[in-house]
């Protein structure tokens, strides 16, 4: 698992904040980004939790989206508040948000099949058992008059054009 800055950083960038020194200080004296030192400050602030490790993926189940939504609007909880006690990520509260908003918990609940659309539909395979000896024929005769008319406008087709190429055929006005 890649991470951009060790325990011992975040570990020395808390022990500046405890003695007083501010973020851009903090910045400098540690090579942490300055708008992540000021994120964790404010999170360490409203939830007396300072955040040494990386966040692990949470899984967005219908009910936690439920119990976030929840916090937020019945509970009139702050959006870091939120975030640190679900370990969500800002966007996806965003996102939750504003689907609830917009539909309600029916929207915000809704699941949508992943991944991309197929571009054509997939023709279902012709089901040749089950069918009876009589329906199986009588299907592969229909086959046999589609395929035999085809050829035969074809082969109509071909002539022409090739009596075309030729000149034969056609009547000479020599009167």
């Amino acid at each position: 698992m890649y991470q951009k800055h060790t325990k011992e950083e975040w570990a020395k960038a808390y022990e500046l904040h405890k003695d007083g020194y501010d973020s851009p200080s903090i910045s400098r004296l540690t090579g942490l980004e300055l708008s992540e030192i000021k994120r964790h400050i404010r999170l360490y602030r409203q939830t007396g939790y300072w955040q040494t490790e990386r966040k692990p993926n949470v899984r967005a189940t219908p009910s936690l989206r439920k119990a976030v939504i929840d916090a937020v609007v019945k509970k009139s909880l702050s959006y870091a508040e939120v975030i640190a006690k679900y370990g969500i990520s800002f966007t996806s509260l965003g996102t939750w948000l504003r689907k609830y908003r917009h539909g309600g918990y029916e929207e915000l609940l809704a699941t949508r099949p992943r991944g991309r659309p197929p571009k054509m539909n997939k023709t279902k395979p012709k089901r040749t058992k089950g069918m009876s000896e009589l329906e199986r024929l009588r299907e592969e005769n229909e086959y046999l008059k589609a395929e035999n008319a085809y050829l035969k406008k074809m082969k109509a087709l071909d002539q022409e054009e090739s009596a075309g190429m030729f000149g034969i055929g056609l009547k000479s006005s020599t009167n």
